[in-house]
């Protein structure tokens, strides 16, 4: 079913085509992704399809159940309410139909016979319970959690959040929220890996349309079904894998090529034909030809594939082999410890992944190592001829105030402006861009500004914090290859999976305070680290059919499980709902009136037997033996 439909869609900032009359439609349950180079205008689609924006031209058309979710920017609004509010405030309408519920229930207690309220408060209940209106607290408090809140930042305020954190409680009132047509925004900037591959799962169980825009390879592959490709104000469909998508958009460059070239060819034999003979004794011939020649329709040359910034990492010099020692370090900010007595040491050579969950403590391991943060206890130490570079996440170093030149130009006055637009220019800075204010500038090309001026002067040791955030696919491969050919050592923080096996020899893995060490890329880790299967090996008839009722055996047990934790669920929702008339009867209800503890005795009886036949059922489940 059609949710959504585009018609000739036009939009244009300044002298920049956005969108040039494009048209498509989204089905339900479909999953896209949405990519191309910063600044291309992908954000801007979005908006458009959530209406926070208005095209020039064309007509959106919305199926009357299409309800577009997308993640408000600014929470301002929102800062006095708690973690838990601010995501429940997605489903007002079911915690609305509770409260309805429950100002019917009490109204009934008094007036039994009222059928019109009766038929209302049924109606209301079915509508509640169709609509998940029992489980939304349980989901609410599975898709927080699945981010990395835990249960004791529920009850923080939203004001007390970092940007980040604001941001993953964004993501998480838009996955709890009503709509049909989810808008991610690079949803996994702000998540570490653990919540990224739990979001994949989880939006792969999700019965709901999805656009991504995303620049994370693997979280692309594990997501979508189709690609948008956005560029030079079109919109490029590429049906299939985020892989199917690389192959034929490879082959479509080719052919476009292809196929300009040899009308080239054919234009320029014609031409030379009807010179050389306009005049001759084919005259006739080389007119019929020029007719030809103007009624053929030509092919544009092919747009610049534009595949991002020629990123270098220039090496100060060789430092001694030894480059860093962690002797027994206890970080954390002033006395207080956030991982305990590391110790390890980098050489010359070394390309190191530092991973963990998010408030692990890696960003505070990285500002120590770079003397911004003292140790709390042992010692860091640095080799001889050693130069530091280090990229901050939070882009810090900016001068927001000011334009792009200028922020370069802050790390080498003396420079000639020739000099550095032409650096510039390496990092996808050309033109009159280079005197745009860094405020105007997108997430991405901010990132970019900062690598660029990381990079200007020359290093041995790059130490990067999350550097691929914002980044679009073809300035992560840049940078990718940049620190690949590096002959310094690095230290990088990252949730990019791809990046990681690309650029990193070793793992160093932070889990609850807890450091360990992998000799080998993110692969190399995942491999180490998961859970151990039992491997059957198949010889014969007898083996293979034993093999195949060993996996219908372990289908059973999971079923079996499943339906122990969904008996669970349901005794749970119940004794809430048996609490509340619990509290109505003791509390609540006034002891004279002798009709509404009536009621209120039957409901709560009621209750209670259901209560009992679902631990009966329970109780049988659980004494079950699977075979």
């Amino acid at each position: 079913m059609t949710l959504l439909a585009a018609e000739k869609i036009s939009k244009k900032f300044k002298d920049q085509i956005i969108l040039d009359t494009v048209s498509f439609t989204i089905s339900s349950s479909e999953v896209l992704g949405l990519v191309g180079k910063n600044g291309v205008g992908k954000t801007t689609l979005l908006e458009i399809l959530a209406g926070k924006q208005e095209a020039d031209s064309g007509v959106i058309n919305r199926s009357r159940n299409c309800i577009v979710d997308y993640i408000e920017q600014e929470k301002s609004d929102y800062l006095d309410e708690t973690l838990f509010e601010f995501v429940a405030g997605a489903r007002e309408d079911l915690f609305s139909m509770r409260e309805e519920i429950r100002t019917l229930e009490h109204y009934l207690a008094d007036n039994p016979h009222d059928r019109e309220t009766l038929n209302r408060l049924g109606a209301l209940q079915h509508r509640f319970e169709t609509e998940g209106g029992f489980d939304i607290e349980n989901e609410i408090k599975i898709i927080l959690e699945g981010l990395g809140f835990s249960e004791e930042r529920f009850i923080d305020r939203l004001s007390n959040f970092s940007g980040g954190e604001k941001n993953r409680a964004g993501l998480a009132r838009l996955l709890a929220g009503k709509g049909n047509l989810l808008l991610l925004d690079e949803p996994t900037n702000h998540l570490d890996i653990e919540s990224t591959t739990w979001l994949e799962e989880y939006l792969k169980k999700l019965d709901k349309a999805c656009i991504i825009v995303s620049h994370d390879r693997a979280f692309l592959r594990a997501t979508v079904a189709k690609i948008w490709e956005m560029n030079f104000g079109r919109l490029e469909v590429y049906h299939g894998s985020f892989e199917n998508y690389l192959a034929e958009r490879t082959e479509r460059q080719r052919l476009a090529q292809h196929h300009y070239q040899h009308q080239q060819e054919e234009i320029k034999r014609i031409e030379e034909f009807i010179r050389r003979n306009m005049a001759g004794q084919k005259t006739k011939q080389a007119q019929s030809k020029l007719k030809y020649l103007n009624r053929i329709k030509r092919l544009p040359p092919p747009k610049s594939d534009e595949r991002g910034p020629t990123i270098n990492v220039s090496l100060s010099g060789r430092s001694y082999n030894h480059v860093l020692a962690v002797d027994m370090v206890t970080f954390g900010y002033g006395d207080t410890p956030v991982v305990e007595k590391v110790g390890f040491d980098i050489y010359r050579g070394d390309k190191i992944g530092l991973i963990g969950r998010n408030g692990s403590g890696k960003s505070t391991i990285l500002k120590t190592l770079i003397g911004e943060l003292a140790p709390v206890s042992g010692a860091v130490k640095l080799g001889n001829k050693v130069d530091v570079g280090y990229f901050d996440q939070e882009l810090s170093d900016l001068n927001t105030g000011a334009t792009i030149l200028d922020n370069i130009w802050e790390v080498d006055t003396r420079a000639e402006g020739g000099t550095m637009r032409s650096f510039l220019a390496r990092f996808g800075f050309t033109g009159e861009d280079v005197f745009k204010p860094v405020a105007a500038l997108s997430g991405g090309e901010k990132t970019k500004l900062c690598l660029a001026r990381l990079l200007y002067h020359p290093a041995n040791f790059i130490i990067l914090d999350e550097p691929t955030n914002h980044l679009d696919i073809n300035a992560r491969e840049a940078l990718e290859n940049a620190l690949v050919e590096f002959d310094g050592c690095c230290l990088i923080v990252s949730h990019d999976r791809y990046f990681l096996d690309k650029v990193v020899g070793r793992i160093i893995h932070i889990d609850d305070g807890r450091v360990d060490f992998y000799d080998g890329n993110y692969s190399f880790f995942l491999e180490k680290t998961a859970p151990v299967e039992t491997v059957v090996k198949v010889k014969n008839d007898d083996q293979k059919q034993a093999y195949l009722d060993f996996k219908e055996q372990s289908r059973r047990r999971a079923r079996h499980k499943k339906e122990i934790e969904q008996t669970l669920g349901k005794i749970a929702g119940l004794e809430k709902r048996l609490h509340r008339v619990a509290e109505d009867i003791n509390n609540n209800i006034p002891t004279d009136d002798w009709e509404q503890l009536q009621l209120a005795h039957e409901q709560k009886k009621r209750l209670e037997n259901e209560i009992l036949d679902l631990y009966a059922r329970l109780e049988k489940l659980e004494a079950e033996e699977i075979d």
